[in-house]
C-alpha cells in the first residue's frame, strides 16, 4: 500500500542492509503484491522509473519488492520513504549513509574516487560523494531513489549517476511525483522502463485480490466498479476503502459512504500533517474546483473573478508545480499548455471538504470559473460548474444562449447534467421542459416509452431555419418511432459546411461531427446504407479524439457489414477497439454497433464462433437500445447458421416483443426481422408461416427469402421472377446479391436450363470472391450446392459445410469441394492432366489450380500422397 496513505502501528518489512534511511512511519500494505508491476522491476532494464501522485503506491511497492528478494544478485542500496523534509543535500546524505552501510564492516577498505584502492573521504559535497562511491563498488549495484523529487534535478541526477557505472553494471530505480518526460530526455539508457500513474492503478483482478485479502466481509462488499470509482483504483485510497468496509459488525451505514468518509479521514490526515499543505488548505481547496486545471484556471479560482489575472501565469505554473511535487496533482504532458488534474477521487474528497469549511467561498469560486469558461468557449464546463453552485439563474442563462452547442458537443453528459436540475427550475420555460422530454425519450424503455415532445410545439420553440433546431427535431422523431419523417432533415442537414480538419478548432468540428453521426443512424435505420456511411465518415474525421470517433468507427462496422463488405467491416471494428472504454452509460450507447456489425461480418466468413462470442458478449437488447431489430437479426442469422432454428425464431419473437411499434414508419428493421424469421420458419419446413411473413412484401431485403420459399415450393419459376426484379436493385446488399444469384442458379437448374444457372452461379462465386463472403453458400441443402459444385465453377464451400446438418468441427475433409473429389477420383486411376481436363470439360491449368488446392488441404506433395491421404480421411 502507498506508504503515503494511512498510518499505523504496524511497521513495514526490512528491506535490509543499506537502507537507514527506511523508517517504519506508515503501515503495511493492505493489498497483496501485485506481480504485474513487480515485474516490471525485476527485469534486466538499467533504468526503472516509477511516477505518480501520492496515494499511487510507489514506495509500498519498493518495499514490497525488496522484501520479496525480488532484486537480482550485487548490493542493493539507497533510499526508501524519505521524510518530506528531506531535500536538496541532506536527501543524498541519506543515500552515502546507505552506501557505506552497505560495506560492511568498518574496517573494511573503501576504495577512493579515482583509484583503485585507497579509502574515500568524505568531499564535503554529499552528491559528489555518491558519484564517487558508484563508480569505485565492487560488484553489481542497484540503487533505490524513492521521492527523487526531492533531490533537485531528478532527471540531471539519474543521467550522471548512470555514467559513473562501476565496473559490473548499475541499475537505478527510482520513484518520482514530477512527470518529467524520461522517455524523451536526452542521454537516457535506451533500456529503461516507466512505470506510469495508469500502471499504477489496480485492475478489477488486483481489486477483487486486495478484497479477499482485506477479508472485508460479505454482506459489506460492493461491485468492484464502484470500488474503482470511488477510488480511482489509486492503492492508497483502496486500502482507506478497506480499512472502512472491514469495520466491525456493529457498523452501519451506505457503503459507498463509508469509503468516501475514510477517504476524507486520509485527505483530512494528509493536508494536515505535511506543513507544506497545510499553507496551501484553501488555494487547493478552490483550485480542485478547476478541471482542466490551467495556470489561467487556478488564477481565477484563487482570486475568484474571472477577469484579469493579478498573478503572472508562470509564477501561478510554478505553484502548480509545488502542488504536484507534493503529490495532490498530475500534470498532463501532452497537452500544449501546462495543466494538471487532481485525481478523480482525491478532488471528490477536497470538493466535500471544501463545502463544510468554506461553502461560500466555494460557490464563488465556481461562479468564476464558470465565467472563465464561457470566456473561453467552453459553455458545457460552465454549465456543470453552475450546477454544482446551484446557482439556478446563472444555469438558466446558459442552457437558454448556449443549448445548441450543449446539445451538439456533449450529448452524451446532458442527460446527467439535466438529471441535477430541479424539474420545477427546468418546467419554468417550455423550451427547457421539452429537452428535458426529448432525453426522457432517449432512457425509457421502448415497450414503455416516455411521451415525445409535442412536435408542433417543439417547431414554435424552436427556430425551423436553424440547422441545431432541425437536429432536434430529427432526434425527437427518430425516438418516437418516426423514422421516415427524421430521414426527411437530411437533405438540410447534409449540407452543413464540413470544417477543415487541419485548421478549425475542436469546437468548430465537435458541432457537425455530432450532426453527422446522428443523421448518419438516422439513415441506417431507414436502410439508407450509403448515405449513412458518408455521414458516418464525416463524423468520424471531425470528431477526433472524442468519443464520436469511436462511436462513428462502430457505426461503419455495422453498416459495412449490413451491405455485405466484411472485410471494410473489419477494418472499422480494428479502429473502433483502439479506443479506450467510456464510463459505463456512454458505454452502453456506444458499443452494440461495433460489436452487432463485427458479428456480422464474421459470420459471413464463418467464423462462427467469434460471431457466437461477440453477440453473446453484447447480451440481450437494452430497453433503450435503437440497434435492438439489428442484434436481433444478426442473431436470428446465427441461428440459422448453427441449425438451431427453432431457438433462435423463440428468442428472435420473445425480444421483438419487447419493442412495440418500431418496425414500421420506414424502419429497416421491419423488412430484416421479416426475412430472418421466415428463413427460420423455412429451417424448420414451416413455408406457410414463411409467406405470411413476406410473401406480400416488395421490398428488396426480403427478396432473397420470398425466393427461397418459391424453390422450396417448387416454383422455379416464380423464384427467377423474383430473382430478376430485384438483382439490378441498386437497394439490394452483396449479400442479398449474392444469395439471389445461387437462388437464381438453383431455380435454373430445376427448369434445366443449365447454362443460365452457370451464369449466376459465376455470378455468385466472382462477388463472393471480390467481397469475402461465403456464408451465402451455406443457404441451400446440401444436395443442392452438390449439383451447383457440378455445374463448373469452383465453389468457396463444399456441400459438407452447408445444410442444417452440417458437421460441428471442420475436419480437412468438410474443406475439400466437390469438384476436387472428382479430380481425387481421377488421380487415384493413374490419368495424366490432360486426360483429366478432357474428362472434366476444363482446362489444363484449372486442373493444375485444382491439384495444387488439393495437395494443400490435405497437406500432401505429390500424387501418391494425397490419394493415400484421402483414403485415410475416407474420401476415396
Amino acid at each position: 500500500m502507498s506508504s503515503e496513505a494511512l498510518r499505523g502501528s504496524k511497521p513495514k518489512p526490512d528491506p535490509g542492509p543499506g537502507f537507514a534511511a527506511f523508517s517504519p512511519r506508515h503501515p503495511a500494505s493492505g493489498v497483496p503484491p501485485r506481480a504485474r508491476v513487480m515485474d516490471m522491476l525485476s527485469g534486466p532494464d538499467r533504468l526503472v522509473v516509477v511516477h505518480g501522485p501520492r496515494f499511487s503506491g510507489k514506495t509500498t511497492l519498493l518495499a514490497q519488492w525488496l522484501s520479496d528478494g525480488s532484486s537480482s544478485g550485487g548490493s542493493t542500496v539507497g533510499i526508501i520513504d524519505p521524510a518530506p523534509d528531506l531535500t536538496g543535500d541532506r536527501y543524498w546524505q541519506s543515500v552515502v549513509t546507505s552506501l557505506r552501510s552497505a560495506q560492511g564492516p568498518v574496517g573494511r577498505a573503501v576504495p577512493e574516487a579515482g583509484s583503485a584502492g585507497g579509502p574515500v573521504e568524505p568531499s564535503g559535497d554529499p552528491y559528489q560523494e555518491v558519484r564517487d562511491l558508484v563508480r569505485c563498488w565492487p560488484g553489481p549495484l542497484t540503487v533505490i531513489l524513492d521521492d527523487l523529487h526531492l533531490s533537485g534535478d531528478p532527471e540531471g541526477h539519474v543521467r550522471d549517476l548512470l555514467l559513473q557505472a562501476p565496473p559490473d553494471g548499475i541499475r537505478v530505480l527510482a520513484t518520482t511525483r514530477t512527470a518529467i518526460q524520461w522517455h524523451r530526455s536526452p542521454g537516457m539508457p535506451a533500456d529503461r522502463v516507466l512505470v506510469t500513474p495508469a500502471d499504477l492503478m489496480l485492475t478489477d483482478t488486483e481489486l477483487a485480490a486486495a478484497l479477499e485479502f482485506a477479508g472485508v466481509r460479505t454482506l459489506n462488499r460492493i461491485p468492484l466498479g464502484s470500488l474503482a470509482a470511488e477510488t480511482g483504483r489509486l492503492a492508497g485510497l483502496v486500502e482507506a476503502a478497506l480499512t472502512a468496509l472491514s469495520g466491525n459488525a456493529s457498523t452501519r451505514g451506505d457503503p459507498i459512504d463509508r469509503i468516501r468518509a475514510g477517504i476524507d479521514r486520509v485527505l483530512l490526515r494528509v493536508l494536515a500533517g505535511d506543513p507544506a499543505l497545510a499553507g496551501r488548505r484553501e488555494e487547493i481547496f478552490r483550485t480542485a474546483v478547476a478541471t482542466p486545471l490551467t495556470p489561467a484556471a487556478a488564477t481565477v479560482a484563487i482570486d475568484g473573478v474571472a477577469e484579469g489575472p493579478a498573478v503572472r501565469p508562470g509564477a501561478m505554473a510554478d505553484r502548480l508545480s509545488a502542488v504536484e511535487q507534493l503529490g495532490l496533482v498530475v500534470r498532463d504532458t501532452e497537452e500544449s499548455e501546462p495543466t494538471w488534474a487532481y485525481p478523480d477521487p482525491v478532488r471528490a474528497s477536497i470538493l466535500r471538504l471544501a463545502a463544510t469549511e468554506i461553502p461560500d467561498d466555494l460557490r464563488e469560486t465556481r461562479l468564476a470559473l464558470a465565467n472563465h469558461w464561457l470566456r473561453h468557449g467552453d459553455p458545457h464546463a460552465a454549465f456543470v460548474l453552475a450546477i454544482d453552485a446551484e446557482h439556478w439563474d446563472r444555469v438558466r442563462e446558459i442552457l437558454r444562449e448556449h443549448w445548441k452547442t450543449l446539445y451538439t458537443t456533449n450529448f452524451l453528459q446532458m442527460d446527467g447534467d439535466l438529471r441535477r436540475i430541479p424539474a420545477d427550475v427546468l418546467e419554468s420555460e417550455p423550451l427547457f421542459g421539452t429537452l428535458r422530454r426529448m432525453h426522457g425519450q432517449f432512457s425509457a424503455p421502448k415497450d414503455s416509452p416516455a411521451p415525445a415532445p409535442d412536435i408542433a410545439t417543439f417547431s414554435d420553440q424552436l427556430d425551423e431555419s436553424d440547422d441545431a433546431a432541425r437536429l432536434m427535431r430529427m432526434l425527437s422523431l427518430r425516438m418516437d418511432g418516426r423514422f421516415e419523417a427524421a430521414a426527411s432533415e437530411h437533405s438540410r442537414l447534409s449540407r452543413i459546411p464540413v470544417p477543415d480538419v487541419e485548421t478549425s478548432t475542436r469546437a468548430e468540428r465537435d458541432g457537425p461531427a455530432f450532426v453527422f453521426l446522428h443523421l448518419g443512424l438516422t439513415l441506417l435505420l431507414v436502410g439508407r446504407f450509403d448515405d449513412a456511411t458518408r455521414m458516418f465518415r464525416r463524423a468520424h474525421r471531425l470528431g477526433t479524439g472524442t468519443f464520436i470517433e469511436r462511436d462513428a468507427a462502430g457505426k461503419l462496422t455495422l453498416t459495412h457489414a449490413l451491405l455485405g463488405h466484411p472485410a471494410d467491416a473489419g477494418t472499422w471494428w480494428d479502429a473502433e477497439r483502439q479506443h479506450p472504454q467510456l464510463p459505463r452509460d456512454s458505454e452502453l450507447v456506444v458499443r452494440p454497433a461495433g460489436k452487432i456489425g463485427a458479428a456480422l461480418s464474421r459470420l459471413d466468413r464463418l467464423d462462427t464462433e467469434s460471431a457466437i462470442g461477440l453477440i453473446t458478449d453484447l447480451g440481450a437488447p437494452a430497453d433503450r437500445e435503437e440497434l435492438w431489430g439489428l442484434a436481433l437479426y444478426v442473431y436470428g442469422q446465427i441461428a440459422l447458421s448453427t441449425g438451431t432454428a427453432a431457438d433462435g425464431l423463440r428468442y428472435v419473437e420473445h425480444h421483438m416483443a419487447r419493442f412495440p411499434g418500431l418496425c414500421g414508419h420506414g424502419a429497416v428493421v421491419g423488412p430484416l426481422l421479416d426475412a430472418v424469421r421466415a428463413d427460420l420458419h423455412l429451417a424448420l419446413g414451416g413455408s406457410d408461416a414463411a409467406t405470411e411473413l413476406v410473401g406480400a412484401s416488395s421490398h428488396p431485403l426480403t427478396a432473397p427469402a420470398r425466393a427461397r420459399i418459391r424453390v422450396y415450393e417448387g416454383d422455379h419459376e416464380g423464384a427467377l421472377e423474383i430473382v430478376r426484379r430485384h438483382h439490378g436493385d441498386l437497394r439490394v446488399t452483396q449479400r442479398d446479391s449474392v444469395e439471389l444469384s445461387l437462388v437464381g442458379a438453383t431455380a435454373s437448374l430445376g427448369l434445366s436450363a443449365r447454362e443460365e444457372a452457370v451464369r449466376y452461379l459465376e455470378r455468385a462465386v466472382t462477388t463472393s470472391a471480390l467481397t469475402g463472403l461465403v456464408r451465402p453458400f451455406t443457404t441451400l441443402p446440401r444436395e443442392t450446392i452438390a449439383k451447383l459444385a457440378r455445374l463448373g465453377p469452383e465453389l468457396p464451400v463444399s456441400a459438407h459445410r452447408t445444410g442444417s446438418d452440417a458437421p460441428s468441427s471442420p475436419h480437412t475433409a468438410t474443406e475439400v469441394t466437390e469438384r476436387e473429389h472428382a479430380i481425387l477420383r481421377s488421380l487415384e486411376t493413374g490419368e495424366s492432366i490432360s486426360a483429366i481436363a478432357d474428362r472434366h470439360f476444363v482446362s489444363v491449368n484449372t486442373v493444375k489450380s485444382q491439384l495444387r488446392s488439393v495437395y494443400r488441404k490435405l497437406g500432401a506433395r505429390s500424387r501418391g500422397a494425397a490419394v493415400q491421404e484421402a483414403r485415410r480421411l475416407g474420401l476415396l
